[in-house]
């Protein structure tokens, strides 16, 4: 096999690793979701606890900062730089999606945002 065909399918095997994590992180953030929402619907977390989430996933969405130190961590260790690119996006998709559970909840229940 020639260095040029040993490169494509390093390449190949990079790509195929990096979707396959990718569809890991995407099934976990639809888990994580879909916990949150029956967590907070079904009234088992407390007024307190609630608004401590919600000011914790607001801190981490104005501070984009975690975000991309986050995704440049996972991209390094997983995947490079196409990986923190697309990790980049799930976690910011986690965050928002939480946020907006936690928010709706504080307008539900009259809480204060």
């Amino acid at each position: 096999m020639s260095n040029a065909q040993q490169f494509f399918m390093f390449i190949g095997i990079m790509t195929c690793i990096v979707a396959a994590l990718s569809l890991f992180m995407y099934v976990l953030i639809v888990l994580h979701t879909l916990t949150v929402k029956s967590t907070v619907g079904k009234d088992k977390m407390t007024d307190e606890t609630l608004i401590k989430l919600y000011n914790d996933k607001k801190k981490h969405l104005d501070n984009k900062s975690i975000i991309i130190i986050t995704s440049i961590t996972m991209g390094i260790f997983i995947g490079g730089g196409v990986g923190g690119f697309i990790y980049y996006f799930f976690i910011k998709k986690l965050f928002t999606d939480s946020y907006e559970i936690y928010k709706n909840a504080m307008i539900q229940r009259n809480l204060p945002l």
